[in-house]
């Protein structure tokens, strides 16, 4: 009988080695699936990804995503706690209200989240929008109170929903054939989507 690929009825278990990983994958999804609502399209990419990450772990030469990293960090919290169960009350908030194992859990992936979207949205860079090797222009701006600037800017630049998934996978990293896979496009589409953001951009901020 073939596997689920998310089964939930692990989240009962004791916690144990056996389960940890797998409790972990399933606390990061429905978190990252929550967040959604709240944080948007950079939220839906990393669900995707999480969800890729889960689907094909088990395949020889899956390069996992930094929606993984989340599970690592809720793993290794749960490993403090072997023989429990994810709703046991751990202690209680300033508001007296219980805290399980399973939202200490949420709270230490919520930490890293906040943390990857600062990251993410405190630097603009020229280079994400270059296709071949160029003198590096770079936009730096401190954006600690106003995460807007970026979206401003991509907003100024009238892209296509398949040019900002684009721009959104080149600054998590992924390469133009990684682009080209997700969106299903060739790479020299792809190319030609990085070229003409590039020109758009150059137009407007010079």
């Amino acid at each position: 009988m073939k596997r689920k690929i998310l089964d939930f009825s692990i989240m009962k278990e004791e916690l144990s080695q056996n389960n940890v990983l797998e409790m972990a994958e399933l606390i990061a999804f429905m978190e990252l699936r929550f967040q959604i609502g709240y944080q948007g399209s950079r939220m839906q990419r990393m669900y995707a990804d999480l969800y890729a990450d889960i689907k094909h772990k088990n395949e020889l030469g899956h390069t996992f995503s930094d929606s993984y990293d989340l599970v690592q960090e809720g793993a290794l919290y749960l490993c403090e706690h072997y023989g429990k169960h994810l709703n046991d009350v751990i202690g209680y908030s300033k508001k007296g209200k219980p805290i399980t194992i399973e939202i200490a859990c949420i709270r230490k992936m919520m930490k890293l989240i906040n943390r990857k979207t600062s990251d993410y949205y405190r630097t603009v860079s020229l280079d994400a929008l270059t296709p071949v090797s160029e003198p590096s222009y770079e936009i730096k701006e401190e954006v600690s109170q106003d995460y807007t600037l970026y979206e401003k800017i991509v907003a100024s630049l009238n892209l296509t929903e398949n040019m900002r998934v684009a721009l959104e996978c080149r600054q998590n990293g992924l390469s133009y054939p990684e682009i080209g896979r997700v969106l299903s496009r060739a790479q020299a589409t792809v190319y030609e989507y990085f070229i003409k953001m590039r020109k758009r951009y150059m137009a407007i901020y010079g």
